[in-house]
């Protein structure tokens, strides 16, 4: 198998049915003019079409399989025999049978396959008259506002051939077979152009199924199968259309749950066809957001919202984006504003409430108490909708929002600080909980899936569980499986896209991982975990956004004190030499959240510097150091006693330096802070 060809008995079972909750099963393919605002406060009972209605013209999908005319041409010149050649052979003597290439873009002006010198999107239905093999059409007809002529030819008497066009453009070319042939010898007819387009199955408007190839504007219209709402393998129906970006779109939705990689590059492919697409905007969005590119996923959902601003998924992406960058000040506003959006969407409001467990945990003045009511609320409205029984999509996307919840309160619970220590050790209880489920959600899963196993996801919280209880027995076990399950993933995956996430969440895992065992005081493996960590994020982070590479910065400054503290001070100090390169081009663009942990590195790096000789280095960098805690104790996020460390210390130089007006600033500053005796 390729890797641009998915098997089509692997997909076609669950790709035509349609969940109606399922996050990731409405249709975006509405445009918008961009008037109504981006957020409205007063919105509320927000009602999203789940069948995607649109206007936007699909011949095909909207017009009868076949006229009157054209069904009844086909029986009354169809041959006394059922026997069947092969229909590549048949149709090879009708001249200019191909399909468009992939290098001829023309500007991506849609239009499709070339047939008979007619090319839809392109060929006006008025000049028709002047193509010598369609000059004389068996009948002319009106269909829904839509004109329709038809033909037959020598070389096809079975069958029937419909024009059909809107305002004088050619819409799509209808070749209507007189009996039904299997689709792998319609496939036939177009074997070298479709060998390694992936189709996507969508309902018409009359009950059947088309299986489409976006990139070429070919649709084989299937009969309906045995099994309601499943089509048969059998084609009565070849289209020849425009090339659709909504069709790029709808593939992008199901490869969300396949292939990050494929989602992101159909959400390409629609945007240069249209660039006001809303639903493709948001599909990159979801894209950058896994690789923790908050930049430009915040960009693309903003862009969504600013076109479509009735989509709950659209907010509820922006609020997630918003908390992963570190702007939990915004993201509270948001969610207030847009609260009232969720209310009739069973998924989308649980992963709301979802999202408010993060918000509170997040918070400067985190709510531990609320954040773990959050989690647990979500859990119980997953519990009476699994009641139900739900199927597919609707199945997998609620098995994900109770993965979310029970991880989201695993971790509230090893932050709060206890009356009885034993209780935050339940922390684990809620990960082995979130185990199971996320055992579910891999078995539920495709087999054509190249989306990474979600233990990833438990083991990347577990380790952060630890950061609160370092000494856990725990720990070494999270961190190998860890390593292997990335390493086993990123050996065979093909999707990049996935990988990149991968990196992402497992880069960030070791560098927590190396606090925890500098904590435990074992600097090999703490060394061990951050070089790697710091690895994965560089990869990750190099071509982004300045401020996106803040993770690896951290990395370094944290590796670099564990290795000045081991004596290897070369090392150490070229990690913290480009930590400053890149905290010099940042410093304004930071989060106060993020500004909290800048100054609380920094000033671990100082102490390095000063011990190892480095006085005014030193000085220095905890001058700065205190810049950013500064900025973090403005929204809550630096204790005031980690100030008064900081200024103490910065004084204390000073003076060893003999910097006296400095070295009095600072203990006064420090004073400040002072803890209450």
């Amino acid at each position: 198998m390729t890797r641009n060809d998915i098997d089509r008995k692997k997909r076609s079972a669950r790709a035509v049915v349609v969940a109606a909750f399922a996050l990731s099963a409405v249709s975006f393919i509405t445009n918008s003019n961009g008037a109504d605002p981006v957020v409205s406060t007063e919105t509320s009972n927000v009602e999203v079409s789940q069948r995607g209605d649109t206007g936007v013209l699909l011949a095909s999908g909207e017009t009868p399989v076949a006229s009157k005319t054209g069904v009844e041409l086909g029986k009354a010149r169809k041959k006394a025999s059922n026997t069947k050649g092969n229909l590549a052979d048949e149709f090879e003597g009708i001249p200019d049978l191909n399909v468009r290439p992939d290098a001829d873009t023309s500007g991506h002006k849609p239009h499709g396959a070339k047939f008979m010198e007619v090319m839809p999107g392109v060929t006006k239905f008025s000049e028709l008259s002047s193509n010598p093999m369609l000059k004389n059409p068996v009948d002319k007809e009106k269909i829904d506002g839509f004109d329709v002529a038809t033909y037959q030819t020598a070389t096809l008497p079975d069958t029937t051939i419909q024009v059909v066009a809107a305002n004088d453009v050619v819409e799509a070319i209808m070749i209507n077979l007189a009996e039904p042939r299997s689709e792998s010898d319609a496939r036939k007819v177009f074997e070298s152009e479709l060998k390694d387009v992936r189709p996507i199955w969508s309902p018409d408007e009359v009950g059947n199924f088309r299986e489409v190839f976006p990139e070429k504007g070919i649709a084989f219209v299937l009969e309906k199968g045995e099994k309601p709402g499943l089509p048969s393998n059998r084609v009565i129906q070849i289209v020849a259309e425009t090339v659709k970006s909504e069709y790029f779109i709808m593939r992008a939705e199901q490869d969300l749950a396949l292939n990050l990689t494929f989602a992101r590059d159909d959400a390409e492919h629609a945007l240069q066809h249209d660039v006001n697409l809303p639903g493709a905007d948001w599909i990159l969005a979801q894209t950058h957001l896994a690789v923790g590119d908050f930049t430009n996923a915040r960009k693309y959902v903003y862009k969504a919202i600013k076109l479509n601003d009735s989509m709950p998924q659209f907010h509820l992406t922006y609020i997630d984006a918003l908390i992963q960058a570190g702007d939990v000040a915004s993201a509270l506003r948001y969610m207030d504003a847009v609260r009232d959006s969720f209310v009739e969407h069973p998924l989308f409001a649980i992963e709301a409430v979802c999202l408010d467990s993060n918000l509170r945990r997040e918070s400067a003045k985190a709510d531990y108490d609320g954040a773990i009511s959050q989690g647990q609320r979500a859990l119980k409205l997953l519990s009476e909708l699994f009641e139900k029984k739900p199927q597919g999509d609707v199945y997998l996307a609620a098995k994900k929002l109770e993965l979310r919840a029970n991880l989201s309160v695993a971790l509230a619970v090893a932050q709060k600080r206890w009356k009885n220590a034993s209780d935050q050790k339940k922390a684990f209880e809620w990960l082995n909980a979130a185990t199971l489920v996320a055992r579910e959600i891999d078995a539920a899963r495709p087999a054509d899936s190249q989306l990474p196993t979600a233990q990833i996801d438990v083991l990347e919280t577990a380790i952060n569980v630890c950061l609160e209880l370092p000494e856990s027995d725990k720990v070494d076990n999270y961190v190998q499986k860890l390593k292997v399950s990335t390493e086993l993933y990123l050996r065979k995956t093909l999707d990049e896209v996935s990988a990149a996430a991968v990196r992402w969440k497992t880069g960030r895992a070791l560098v927590a991982a190396s606090r925890i065992y500098e904590v435990r005081n074992k600097p090999q493996q703490a060394i061990s975990c951050g070089t790697k960590g710091m690895e994965y994020l560089q990869i990750v982070t190099e071509y982004r956004p300045l401020i996106e590479r803040l993770p690896t910065t951290l990395a370094q400054l944290q590796l670099g004190v564990i290795q000045a503290k081991e004596g290897n001070t070369e090392q150490a100090f070229a990690n913290f030499e480009k930590a400053h390169e890149l905290l010099d081009k940042i410093e304004n663009e930071l989060k106060a959240r993020d500004s909290a942990k800048v100054g609380a590195a920094l000033v671990s790096a100082a102490s390095q510097y000063w011990k190892n000789g480095k006085k005014d280095e030193g000085v220095d960098t905890l001058t700065n150091a205190v810049k950013f805690l500064e900025k973090g104790r403005e929204a809550g996020y630096t204790k005031d006693e980690n100030l008064y460390v900081a200024y103490s210390n910065l004084a204390t130089m000073c003076k060893g330096l003999k910097r006296t007006s400095d070295a009095s600033k600072y203990k006064a500053l420090a004073e400040q802070y002072a803890p209450e005796k």
